[in-house]
């Protein structure tokens, strides 16, 4: 067996394999999240179809039904990818099997590495099982397959971000009850905590910007806004965004209540005024963009996906080299002071 085989499959996950699949809880598992699955496409097309009909176009159909998928399924997987991961090793350890795991030739990263391939493995299947129903939106049009690829991607990242820190958790916690507690909410600060982030403490930008601002980096961690550009094709507006300098004297960027109503105006790309009804917000002719792209920021010129899958990835790597290190039976990393030696007596 070489290097290769060895990395991807060791005598954990044949273990672990085998104990998963033979249980009812997996067909039922898998039974439940497509039944979910399915249910919410055609609810949601239903509603589509009373409210709107084909009116707007079966392209924008599709799109709104693709953008209800693909968000409720990162919310199943996050629901299901901590439960899958957070008892992986504090399970072990309260059925006192984790010595015995020790005293054999497998290394401790492998023990690590053997458990997360397992549970990711089976958050792969249900990915792999919900492609026919993301197939049928093909058929309204309005989503090719480059967005259906990024937001599998950017779902499949997440789910793995998610199940890293699950099993982080786990090799710190000796109770799967704490490390299951801990890692939903680590999933609600990833997924929520960053986006109430963007909203408290948005970007402070001048209101005579010319170009698009992008909310801040760790907004970005959560899959939510990189899914929402991914299913929609147009940028982020009217988040994570705070514009200030607004001048009530006139110039660029003046608050012009005369006439109509209170008007935004400012100097346009090309030259000239352009003004906007209603309050000081984001600009019209940026609110017609179509560049997905990120146009100021840390992540300046990538795809809002792209900076997702990175950060993510980040965070996936930290958390399995804590767990490495974590696991051995000898600590690396002592939380707790050393205590003083006892005096001798005379």
């Amino acid at each position: 067996m070489n290097t290769a085989t060895r990395a991807l499959w060791n005598p954990i996950v044949a273990k672990e394999y085998r104990t998963r699949m033979r249980t009812w809880r997996s067909p039922l598992a898998i039974t439940i999240y497509i039944v979910l699955l399915g249910g919410i496409g055609w609810a949601v097309f239903a509603a589509l179809i009373v409210t709107t009909g084909f009116g707007q176009g079966p392209g924008i159909l599709g799109q709104e039904l693709f953008t209800f998928l693909i968000l409720f399924q990162v919310a199943l997987l996050a629901f299901i990818t901590p439960a899958l991961t957070a008892g992986a090793i504090s399970g072990e350890r309260e059925r006192q099997t984790l010595d015995l795991l020790f005293v054999t030739p497998i290394a401790p990263f492998s023990i690590i590495w053997g458990k997360l391939l397992a549970s990711m493995s089976f958050v792969a299947l249900l990915l792999i099982i919900s492609v026919p129903i993301f197939s049928l939106v093909f058929l309204f049009g309005g989503v090719d397959l480059y967005q259906i690829v990024s937001a599998f991607l950017v779902t499949a990242v997440t789910a793995m971000t998610l199940g890293f820190v699950g099993v982080a958790f786990s090799t710190v916690m000796r109770r799967t009850l704490a490390a299951t507690v801990a890692s939903y909410g680590a999933a609600f600060v990833l997924l929520a905590g960053t986006l109430l982030w963007g909203a408290v403490f948005p970007t402070e930008v001048d209101a005579s910007v010319t170009t698009l601002p992008a909310p801040p980096a760790i907004t970005l961690v959560s899959p939510v806004i990189p899914l929402l550009t991914i299913a929609t094709n147009v940028p982020v507006t009217g988040y994570g965004v705070r514009y200030k300098n607004v001048n009530p004297n006139g110039g660029p960027g003046i608050l012009n209540s005369s006439g109509g109503g209170a008007q935004y105006c400012m100097a346009s790309p090309n030259g000239g005024v352009m003004c906007q009804s209603g309050v000081a917000t984001k600009p019209g002719f940026l609110q017609s963009g179509s560049a997905t792209a990120i146009q100021t920021g840390l992540f300046q010129g990538w795809q809002y996906w792209q900076a997702n899958v990175v950060m993510q990835l980040v965070i996936s790597l930290a958390a399995l080299l804590f767990s490495a290190l974590m696991l051995p039976p000898v600590r690396r990393f002592h939380f707790r002071g050393r205590r003083a030696p006892a005096p001798q007596a005379a």
